[in-house]
């Protein structure tokens, strides 16, 4: 997939680009739906279109990493409007980041339907696992609008046509049919494909999915057993080196990722890969194409300074997630204090590290016309990667009562980062209770920046004002001033996104709007 790259090549699809609304003609001079959908080769193609809208600047192109970093304890902004409105919880319905990813999910999910429906009633064999695929996608989409929108979402379970108005799903009703997609997809997809195909999803990753949405339920029984076969699998593996599952060198083969998005360097300026947007992590000069959308929280660097590694510095994993004052990188050819006193957009004491496109930026300042363009960036974004497995498996074990058997899988991502066990750092074995404050910890030092930190603290029951005061790391009794910003959110309003008024004028099948809004 790397290699084929992902292409819009739906040839004359109509697409419900939201829940129900509005409709979109990918190309109308292409041969019309009753000439397609007669070859698995049609049925990959159309999966690809799929694909196609996870690289757009509104998903993993950019939007999706912002949205969730600066809802998160991890994140803030220099920018001002409706990035800071997100951050520091003053939002109203219009913003965009609360009101775009709804469509952009439904479109991901419409995208997949046509696949999948079509698929599924057709006699063109081999097209199993193309199905599987497209099934994985509508569980990712469901597992993202049910955790910002809440159950009361639109229930599309295929194609949607103009007139449709979709209902209101039941509580509960969107994690089971979620959790069916996914068994679905587990039961047909393979472990791994040809390495010109890395980054299609695998059996893995619809299983890791699964894990996550009973995560999302604190269903921490049902999650352990998939966990466990996922680690027991022999599938996956850690680099060796932590930095270079951010490196665009290390992308193709990397037995660390789960499940990935693809990005081209200097990719077709027609297509709709958007690598460019991932430099929204990190501060900059407009002038060269650089914004300061995402810095990193006063909290996210303090927390890897509680401890230090083997070899009595600081966990070598900020360097690689964080730009800071002690930072020995340079950031797009430039120092720290020089980015001090340069510009005026760094607030927090940090940016976002991970995921930067050094090089690209770098080679269009010295070489091109001195100005960041589009496509000419090329890291992939990893979605899904084995550490993140790891410290879940740990986290269910401890969750069902098998504390001591958790420790070994946070000692695995530790020692990778030449940090000590857990119980030599302690000195003792922790609690039941300890460990799940411990675990809060392990997750941000270890995933900082990879959006799934406002999953976690979702999941934890954290998501509230109660981020605004301090946290004590269990295993050094280091206490660390969390996110003052916190304080502000609003209790019975900000636990869940609106959804946009656009749809509920269009479709008032899912009134009631979500509470406080």
């Amino acid at each position: 997939m790397k290699n084929l790259k992902y292409k819009t090549i739906l040839l004359g699809i109509v697409i419900c680009v939201s829940a129900c609304t509005e409709l979109e003609q990918i190309n109308p001079n292409l041969p019309t739906e009753e000439s397609f959908w007669k070859t698995k080769q049609d049925f990959y193609q159309g999966l690809i279109g799929a694909y196609d809208h996870l690289q757009s600047g509104e998903m993993y192109g950019g939007k999706i990493q912002q949205t969730f970093n600066l809802l998160s304890d991890e994140g803030f902004t220099g920018e001002l409007g409706e990035p800071l409105n997100l951050a520091n919880f003053t939002s109203d319905m219009n913003n965009e980041f609360l009101e775009t990813l709804w469509y952009d999910l439904y479109t991901l999910i419409a995208r997949s339907y046509e696949v999948i429906e079509r698929g599924e009633g057709s006699d063109v064999s081999g097209i199993d696992g193309i199905i599987g695929e497209a099934k994985f996608l509508v569980a990712l989409a469901y597992y993202h609008l049910i955790s910002a929108y809440g159950d009361g979402i639109a229930y599309v379970d295929g194609i949607q046509g103009a007139s449709d108005r979709p209902r209101k799903a039941e509580p509960g009703e969107m994690w089971n049919f979620t959790e069916d997609l996914l068994r679905d997809a587990i039961d047909v997809l393979p472990t791994a494909y040809i390495q010109s195909d890395f980054g299609r999803i695998t059996r893995g990753a619809a299983q890791t999915l699964l894990a996550k949405v009973h995560l999302q339920q604190n269903d921490y029984i049902a999650a352990e057993p998939i966990l466990s076969d996922i680690v027991g699998s022999g599938d996956y593996e850690l680099n060796a080196d932590y930095e270079a599952n951010f490196t665009e060198e290390l992308t193709t083969g990397n037995k660390e990722v789960i499940f990935q998005v693809n990005f081209l360097h200097n990719g077709p300026q027609e297509e709709t890969d958007a690598a460019w947007y991932f430099r929204i992590n990190t501060p900059g000069p407009s002038n060269i194409g650089i914004w300061a959308d995402q810095l990193a929280s006063e909290f996210a660097v303090r927390s890897y300074l509680v401890e230090a590694d083997k070899d009595g510095n600081y966990d070598p994993r900020m360097d690689v997630s964080l730009f800071t004052e002690y930072s020995n990188a340079r950031l797009y050819g430039q120092t720290w204090t020089w980015w001090v006193a340069n510009t005026t957009e760094i607030l927090t004491g940090a940016s976002f590290y991970k995921f930067h496109e050094n090089d690209a930026v770098l080679d269009e300042i010295n070489n091109g016309t001195g100005y960041v363009q589009w496509k000419n960036g090329g890291k992939d974004m990893i979605v899904i990667r084995y550490a993140d497995i790891l410290l879940l498996y740990a986290e269910a074990l401890n969750e069902n009562g098998k504390t001591s058997e958790a420790p070994q899988y946070v000692n695995m991502v530790r020692a990778r980062s030449n940090m000590n066990d857990l119980e030599i750092t302690a000195g003792r074995e922790l609690s039941q209770a300890d460990f799940r404050e411990q675990i809060k910890h392990e997750r941000l030092v270890e995933l900082c920046s990879e959006f799934v930190r406002w999953f976690d603290l979702k999941r934890w029951g954290d998501y509230g004002p109660q981020v605004a005061e301090d946290f004590t790391v269990p295993a050094t009794g280091a206490v660390i001033a969390r996110h003052p910003i916190f304080a502000n959110f609003r209790v019975g309003k900000d636990e869940l996104f609106p959804i946009p008024l656009y749809e509920l004028d269009l479709n008032p099948n899912l009134l009631p709007q979500n509470p406080g809004w």
